[in-house]
């Protein structure tokens, strides 16, 4: 039982790092998209991108620690 704790928390943390990591790169390539033909089309997608993913990855965290606290 003790292994099957270890190998989800690690594969919660592998997800978790994952996804940071994927919404890093594709705010980085949106980011390179509006620099090659700047538009304010381009530039707001490209801040709602970044912004909703930011908000996403945080909340995720957020639940977490609040799931950790419950003592159960």
């Amino acid at each position: 039982m003790d292994a099957v704790r270890v190998m989800r928390l690690a594969l919660d943390v592998i997800t978790d790092r994952l996804l940071t990591i994927l919404a890093l790169l594709m705010t980085f390539a949106l980011a390179c998209w509006v620099m090659y033909e700047p538009t304010l089309e381009r530039l707001g997608t490209a801040v709602m991108f970044a912004v909703f993913s930011c908000l996403v990855t945080r909340k995720e965290k957020k639940d977490e620690k609040v799931s950790d606290g419950d003592g159960a």
